[in-house]
């Protein structure tokens, strides 16, 4: 029986990003492998093999992480394997690296690069390990403008393609009616005439909830009906709540933790926001825009790829607080700017799962066919 690795950080990238695809090789003939930290029963997945990934790149446990790679690949004889994201994907690589013989097909799908094309002290590093593990990647892949010119520029693997994303399901993104939206918006103590600030995501540094928190306080003393919703949880959780209690803010801010169905959420809220300091292309901004919500946001690679300044959002400098608020507010005190950004929030249909799955399956299965697959994204370097 054919056999396919797939490769994350945590597990919960896999049941997040993956299950189309898993789908499709089950459904043609394939055991199904997953290499991640965590474990899962889901019933598409034949085999979890449960790793240890620390963010440290030369840590013990990634070193000892590389080496139980080797192994598993060598056992498994897999005929494709699928890494994610830039720590599992360089401890694949390293781990094909130290094998000379029988390789598999490889495809690394970089969910936004670690280093930017600005190049300081730890941005070269990063893309030094990059350049150094690039020789196994037999198809690269990318999701914003900013990612390609860097993989184009430094030849990170033998073959780049651009797609748009892992591909959002419409179908978990139904309309919700008005007595919906005012019952969910009163449970958490808001109502008509509140303006809900949303952020969706893991709480942590690279997202700055911190710098959100701070600079709603400054926006709490120019609006008085104003409330902030935090969907996720991370390494940040606890900062975030402390702050907001030093700010005594408990009764403008709501932490909801994990949330599975944020569709009701996005809809019942006025605006995402989002001051992350670096993405690939954010499931949070398509999510949001698909539901017709419109966005202030950082302006960093995949943000930009989205959203366009003064149409459907407007963008900030996300090292800059008082550029955050000046845009924020404005969003807030301008009921025509406001109206002209919801008139135009949506999301282009080339983002959507049908019509991205057909793509990357072309590049994961090369027997797969399809006569619509545009080739031109297609770059041989």
């Amino acid at each position: 029986m054919k056999r396919i690795l797939f490769c994350a950080s945590r597990v919960s990238h896999i049941l997040n990003f993956h299950l189309p695809y898993i789908q499709y090789f089950k459904e043609n003939g394939y055991e199904v492998h997953i290499a991640v930290q965590g474990n899962t029963r889901h019933p598409l997945i034949d085999r979890c093999y449960d790793l240890a990934f620390t963010k440290n790149l030369f840590s013990a446990g990634n070193i000892k992480t590389i080496f139980s790679l080797k192994k598993i690949i060598q056992e498994n004889h897999y005929e494709v394997i699928c890494s994610n994201t830039t720590l599992a994907g360089t401890a694949v690589k390293a781990a094909l690296m130290m094998i000379r013989r029988d390789k598999p097909y490889f495809v690394h799908i970089s969910h936004g690069y670690m280093f930017s094309q600005h190049n300081g002290l730890k941005d070269s590093f990063i893309l030094l390990c990059e350049k150094m593990t690039k020789s196994p990647v037999d198809e690269l892949v990318v999701m914003n403008n900013e990612d390609y010119i860097l993989a184009r520029k430094y030849q990170l693997g033998k073959n780049l393609h651009y797609i748009y994303g892992m591909g959002l399901d419409a179908k978990r993104f139904d309309s919700n009616n008005r007595e919906q939206r005012q019952h969910w918006r009163r449970k958490i103590g808001a109502d008509d005439h509140t303006k809900i600030l949303l952020c969706v995501g893991e709480l942590s540094a690279r997202k700055n909830q911190i710098s959100v928190i701070e600079v709603f306080n400054r926006l709490c003393r120019e609006h008085q009906n104003i409330m902030l919703v935090l969907a996720g949880d991370g390494a940040d959780s606890e900062k975030c709540r402390l702050l907001a209690e030093k700010y005594e803010l408990g009764g403008r801010i709501r932490f909801l933790g994990q949330q599975q169905d944020v569709n009701l959420i996005y809809r019942s809220c006025d605006l995402l926001v989002s001051a992350s300091k670096m993405e690939g292309l954010p499931f949070n901004v398509m999510e949001a825009l698909y539901c017709g919500l419109p966005a202030a946001l950082s302006a960093v690679k995949g943000h930009v790829d989205l959203a366009e300044d003064g149409v459907n959002a407007v963008l900030f400098d996300a090292n800059d607080r008082d550029d955050m608020f000046l845009k924020i507010n404005e969003v807030l005190s301008d009921e025509a700017l406001y109206g002209r950004l919801k008139s135009n929030a949506s999301l282009d249909e080339k983002y959507l799962l049908d019509n991205v799955r057909p793509t990357l399956l072309a590049i994961l299965d090369r027997d797969y066919r399809k006569d619509d697959i545009q080739k031109k994204e297609r770059v041989h370097l």
